[in-house]
């Protein structure tokens, strides 16, 4: 067998022995409890935070979208909001509350009535195995209701994806954000594409925080009689915090790629009614993300993987001397072009997610020398022929 196909086989046995190598150690590091911490931390990180964290462009504001905060107001306080909005003449109205019990009959039966309009959007909840609606009586306007969960995987603490489209003991259920944007839109072509696009989770493409978004406190609203910014825009009602915005009041808030810190060492950083905003302000504009299948991460792994271990096989033998430096300075600067890359496209609507890649290479490249050492133990035991040793 020639050289050159003797360091191909090498290559590609030595790729075979990383991938079974990184197996063995992620199911060993998934399977023993002492290394949940870590297990936890890294489920909760990707590279991919960093665009946000390092935000590389500046929009304008969204308009679209108007947010008034609901605070700890009592539901006739609510209805007068709601009642007040509704002369702002906005297009959709979304309530991101469920009022789960019957209250004060007379104060529910103003709420029912304000309900009546078919642009309100309600919501309702699926806990653990069962829905958590709106007490019956909120419900004989037949407003359309959408359920408000954001995730739905519990071991993941960041919200990254939503379901807008889910099936729910047998029957297809629509998200809060989806029918608010569906109402919004009221088209039925734009109704099919986002049938369509919504059939697995989606990467949510979060535009903005707190700041980004036109936000109301209760009385900044009241205290307006003609607020004309309104009139034709989507107005959801939601909890955004007492007093309005607190950093520090973490009901109803989340972890987002765009929290500052590290997950389990810093607070929730985005009210619920706020994600929604980032994902109705997605849907509207039609601005998703494309997903890199699975197998076409793995097919460049692999390829990427046989490249890098072909040359430094040859160095390992023909440049000694620099040879560890070499590989070491090549996997930090792969590691960095592919952050780098993956952050562009990213920047560009495309998830790439590079920690695969650079984890197999990396790996493969430092286990050179143990493959050294298992293919001279065949070549002296039965003559096995390798590149490193004829």
């Amino acid at each position: 067998m020639s050289k050159t196909k003797l360091l191909f086989r090498d290559a590609f046995l030595c790729l075979l022995l990383s991938l079974v190598f990184l197996w063995g150690v992620s199911n060993l590091i998934l399977n023993l409890s002492i290394f949940n911490p870590f297990t936890g931390a890294f489920k909760d990180f990707s590279f991919l935070d960093l665009y946000y964290s390092e935000r590389m462009e500046k929009k304008e504001p969204l308009k679209d979208i108007v947010i008034v905060n609901i605070e700890q107001r009592d539901r006739l306080e609510i209805y007068e909001l709601l009642q007040h909005i509704k002369q702002q003449e906005p297009k959709v109205i979304g309530l991101d509350i469920i009022f789960a019990e019957e209250r004060e009959p007379f104060i529910d039966s103003l709420l029912v009535e304000s309900f009546s309009e078919d642009n309100v959007i309600l919501s309702k909840a699926f806990i653990t195995d069962h829905w958590v609606y709106n007490a019956p009586i909120f419900n004989q306007n037949k407003n359309e209701l959408g359920y408000s969960n954001l995730n739905f995987d519990r071991k993941n603490n960041v919200i990254r994806t939503f379901e807008g489209i889910k099936t729910i003991n047998n029957t297809k259920e629509y998200s809060f954000s989806t029918l608010v944007a569906k109402a919004f839109k009221n088209d039925s072509n734009y109704n099919k594409r986002l049938e369509q696009r919504l059939k697995k989770a989606t990467p949510i493409s979060y535009q903005g925080t707190q700041d980004d978004f036109f936000t109301f406190s209760y009385d900044e609203c009241m205290e307006q009689e003609r607020i004309p910014f309104l009139k034709d825009k989507i107005v959801l009602l939601g909890y955004l915090g007492t007093p309005h915005g607190s950093d520090y009041d973490i009901e109803d808030k989340f972890f987002t790629p765009l929290n500052k810190g590290l997950v389990g060492k810093s607070a929730p950083d985005m009210f619920g009614v706020l994600v929604h905003a980032n994902i109705i302000n997605m849907l509207l504009h039609e601005e998703f993300i494309a997903t890199t299948p699975f197998w076409l991460v793995l097919l460049i792994s692999s390829v990427l993987t046989f490249f890098f271990l072909a040359i430094f096989m040859v160095s390992s033998t023909k440049n000694p001397a620099s040879y560890t430096l070499s590989k070491k300075l090549t996997q930090l600067l792969f590691t960095v072009l592919l952050l780098w890359f993956s952050l562009w496209l990213y920047k560009h609507h495309i998830l790439f997610k590079p920690e695969v890649i650079i984890s197999i290479v990396v790996v493969s490249v430092d286990l050179i020398g143990l493959y050294k050492i298992i293919a001279n133990y065949f070549n002296k035991k039965y003559k096995w022929k390798s590149y490193f040793f004829q």
